[in-house]
């Protein structure tokens, strides 16, 4: 009689224990995919923001590019329309991307568009840090030089080139942050599914 109640205290105590871990699964499940969403959110915000800034901005170009004179300015102005009209074209792909991410569905699909987005960045930070950056120095300096600029707006030059780069450091690394927080949930959703 004693030994049967433990045992169905045993299984009582087992399956409630069982419960518990399943319950705490499934809050620490819920609880990455907040935190998925969370940087998702970012990320998604952060490309709708510079796809909205790069639409408006081409129309507010083209309207300076018929009301200035100056050929530096003009180059200056067609350079800026050119680069942002690549650049609506290149969020308009990474909002695509980001937005086949739905963390209800397939971990697998979501690993692999965060991993092609993850790529994507890495490509955009490459010709960032060593094209764009170096080509829009050089040929500023060379249009400077040109005209003749006083000492004032090569210091000015110098201190937005300056500012342009450590805001564009810094948000690569807000967008590494998301990313690598989005992957590391991921995968840990994973391998509890694979429990």
């Amino acid at each position: 009689m004693n030994v049967e109640n433990l045992k169905s205290e045993w299984s009582a105590m087992n399956d409630r224990m069982e419960k518990q871990d399943i319950f705490k699964e499934k809050v620490f499940c819920q609880m990455l995919n907040a935190k998925s969403g969370k940087s998702l959110s970012r990320l998604v915000a952060y490309e709708v923001m510079s796809l909205i800034f790069s639409v408006l901005s081409i129309p507010v170009l083209l309207y300076f590019l018929n009301y200035t004179a100056m050929e530096f300015v003009r180059t200056v102005i067609i350079g800026a329309i050119v680069l942002l009209t690549i650049c609506v074209f290149w969020y308009g792909i990474k909002v695509f991307v980001l937005s086949k991410i739905d963390l209800t569905k397939s971990l697998k699909n979501n690993l692999l568009y965060i991993n092609k987005y993850a790529i994507y960045i890495k490509y955009e930070k490459l010709i960032g840090y060593y094209f764009l950056i170096p080509l829009i120095i050089v040929l500023c300096t060379f249009h400077y030089a040109k005209m003749h600029v006083s000492l004032y707006l090569w210091v000015l030059m110098s201190c937005v080139g300056v500012a342009a780069i450590l805001f564009t450091i810094y948000f690569y690394h807000l967008y590494n942050k998301n990313i690598s927080t989005i992957q590391q949930n991921l995968e840990e959703l994973r391998e509890l599914e694979e429990k």
